[in-house]
């Protein structure tokens, strides 16, 4: 167990505060200051701020948050940053949170002083891609922390001593972990996806999805291809996911929650609690199952299963999509969210852009989203940059309700565009941010929470690069347009920002998990946001909440 203590003496000269709340509208403005534009939508500084989505602080809070300032630094060693947003949470309900860090080889867990609690280091060095998790799998209200490295499940306790029945060995590499009641008995599970599926059996499809109870045993009905519980034919088509590709949640609104991955083609896999897929509907031919339907985005070529012209035809490609769960129009019924990226049928050209889609749980899609909402420009993204450890954009979604006098929830996600977009649930475009001009600055993601006290939310992200000290972490009004950019040192950070009261006094702190590891240094950087007010987090972390399920229960 590692008891060091940070050594922080304040900002170095390269995470300096450059903060550019007014950034000009026009061509002039400096690269990667941040721009909001989009044709079909007024510029947002001329855009009203929609009204507040919760209750405001006493005294009403401000318009415009006040600029993030470095309250601490969180000192490791030379352990790389991956795509795992901080966790903030009362680990061992002594009444002060932790700050849980989860890097490449090691999993780091603060005070709020900046001292280690307690570090656990992954035999062989492996990489925590995704998010911690903090639940409880006892059903004993202790939180647990339950990652994922290389092919293995780790859970510990909190104090970081492992809870038996755990590392589990399943399938290299699980990029994706989250948690949830997926068999309906009081308690949550934890759920994985891998990149590398698990063998046909009797000619069922691969698998790619384990579901594990707290004690490490595989529940029931899991892995559900493989086990012929799914129910699936031959018309089932799976194969891995790459990028946090996974949402668990009630789809269909029983008592056990649902699984929904998303993989590297152009279909995606659904599964009830029990593991048994979900049905098609009856207009999509020879597709019994929902992992039979392949994302084309014309309706009626998607019913027929195939393109006319598989040149010109557009379908989806979902290797880097982290999925959500919401009740999108205020139906009283889940509704499937995501993000993919574009390309022709042919897949000879793959840099059509990124689209949003809604769908409904038997594959059909609500009327006003029969097409998905298609970004088509094509800037960086898709690609990871090869010999740097830094990765391709992750096709992430966050739901939140965003403006409460528009009906229904609003959908915010990152373009291969270079920009931010903002979409409402009629599939009307609200706002466009372009964070950069450049080709090698990305964003995975983004936060969403109130740093001003007004009630309204802001949008927060970080950038990333292979080229030093060219990303930011962004603040931006719920109107699109930029409060303050923050220069981030080095290459940024290539997970989402987490928004939390670090320290219990009712403000704000966004918790940045940096991508390099500078020895004795800095991993994190702890911001704090004077006059924010911890009571509207709307989508506060990487996935949504600290389950990392993507799933968004109606307020």
């Amino acid at each position: 167990m590692d008891s060091g203590v940070s050594t922080d003496s304040g900002a170095s000269p390269d995470s300096a505060v450059v903060d550019v709340p007014n950034a000009p509208m026009d061509s002039t403005a400096p690269t990667d200051a941040g721009v909001a534009t989009d044709a079909r939508t007024p510029p947002a500084d001329v855009m009203m701020l929609p009204a507040p989505s919760c209750m405001a602080a006493t005294g009403g809070g401000a318009a415009t948050s006040m600029a993030p300032t470095l309250l601490r630094t969180l000192s490791d060693r030379f352990h790389e940053g991956w795509l795992a947003s901080p966790a903030v949470a009362d680990l061992d309900r002594d009444g002060r949170n932790e700050i849980v860090i989860a890097r490449a080889g090691k999993l780091l867990v603060y005070r709020p002083d900046g001292s280690i609690a307690w570090s656990f280091d992954v035999p062989s060095s492996g990489r925590i891609w995704a998010s911690p998790v903090i639940v409880d799998l006892a059903g004993d209200a202790n939180l647990e922390v339950a990652f994922a490295a290389r092919g293995s499940v780790y859970v510990l306790d909190a104090r970081g001593a492992m809870v038996p029945g755990f590392p589990y060995m399943w399938r290299d590499e699980l990029r994706s972990i989250a948690a949830g009641d997926v068999d309906g008995d009081g308690r949550n599970e934890l759920v994985v996806l891998t990149t590398n599926p698990l063998p046909s059996v009797m000619m069922s499809p691969r698998d790619i999805m384990l579901a594990l109870e707290g004690n490490g045993t595989v529940v029931r009905g899991w892995p559900p291809n493989t086990t012929m519980t799914s129910g699936c034919d031959t018309n089932c088509f799976v194969t891995g996911g790459y990028d946090q590709n996974l949402a668990v949640g009630p789809i269909d609104n029983d008592a056990s929650w649902d699984v929904f991955g998303a993989q590297d083609n152009a279909y995606l896999s659904w599964h009830r609690g029990s593991g048994v897929a979900f049905d098609a509907n009856t207009m999509f031919r020879n597709r019994r199952k929902v992992l039979g339907v392949r994302f084309l985005h014309d309706l009626a070529l998607a019913q027929q299963g195939y393109a006319n012209d598989e040149n010109t035809a557009n379908q989806a490609h979902f290797t880097n999509t982290a999925p959500a769960i919401a009740d999108i129009d205020g139906d009283g019924r889940n509704e499937l969210v995501f993000v993919g990226s574009v390309q022709n049928a042919a897949q000879s050209d793959r840099l059509r852009g990124v689209a949003l889609w809604v769908v409904n749980s038997d594959a059909s899609r609500p009327a006003l989203w029969s097409t998905p909402y298609h970004v088509p420009m094509y800037r960086a993204g898709l690609w990871d940059f090869d010999g740097t450890n830094i990765v391709g954009l992750t096709n992430q979604v966050t739901v939140a309700d965003m403006d409460p006098m528009s009906a229904g929830l609003e959908m915010v996600f990152a373009g291969f565009d270079g920009g931010i977009h903002m979409v409402d649930a009629r599939k009307t475009p609200r706002w466009r941010f372009e964070y950069t001009t450049s080709n090698d600055v990305l964003t995975t993601g983004v936060a969403v929470g109130d740093l001003s006290g007004d009630g309204v939310p802001e949008v927060v992200f970080a950038t990333y690069s292979p080229r030093m000290d060219a990303s930011a972490l962004y603040v931006l009004s719920a109107n699109g347009a930029m409060q303050h950019r923050i220069a981030l040192p080095r290459r940024g950070a290539m997970s989402v920002p987490t928004l939390a009261d670090v320290d219990g006094n009712g403000t704000i702190e966004i918790i940045v998990n940096l991508k390099d590891g500078e020895d004795r240094m800095r991993s994190a950087l702890v911001y704090t946001v004077a006059g924010s007010h911890a009571g509207c987090l709307l989508w506060p972390t990487g996935r949504g909440n600290l389950l990392r399920n993507g799933y968004v229960p109606r307020r």
